[in-house]
């Protein structure tokens, strides 16, 4: 009786430990920015030159550092320089954008002019 107790009381306890395994499981989330990773997760093929500010942070999101830079031209357009940091410690195992590089986006008015791993 003692014995068939004991072995109730190793399964409970067993159903307990998983139960607690499995919960915390769900609790993990190893990205910084899920949502960043699930709307492109191959990385930056889909930023090219000519997108609008709003269209460059609907894929990347907003940028670490936003600096002024100098009129390219006459116009007197606002010149900026958006800095996207590297965020070297992502579990992606794959070259997914700005994720393991600095990246250096140029943009004239509200349009992206230049992309670049190295600042101007």
């Amino acid at each position: 009786m003692v014995e068939a107790e004991s072995k109730k009381k190793n399964r409970l306890f067993i159903l307990f430990m998983a139960a607690m395994v499995l919960s915390g499981c769900a609790e993990i989330d190893p990205f910084e920015t899920p949502g960043k990773v699930i709307m492109n997760p191959l990385g930056n093929e889909s930023i090219r030159v000519g997108m609008s500010k709003e269209e460059v942070i609907s894929k990347w999101g907003e940028p670490d550092l936003i600096n002024p830079q100098p009129a390219v031209d006459a116009s007197r357009s606002k010149a900026e320089e958006w800095v996207y940091k590297a965020k070297k410690f992502t579990p992606v195992p794959l070259d997914s954008g700005y994720l393991n590089k600095n990246m250096y986006l140029y943009f004239d008015g509200n349009n992206l002019v230049k992309l670049s791993e190295n600042p101007l």
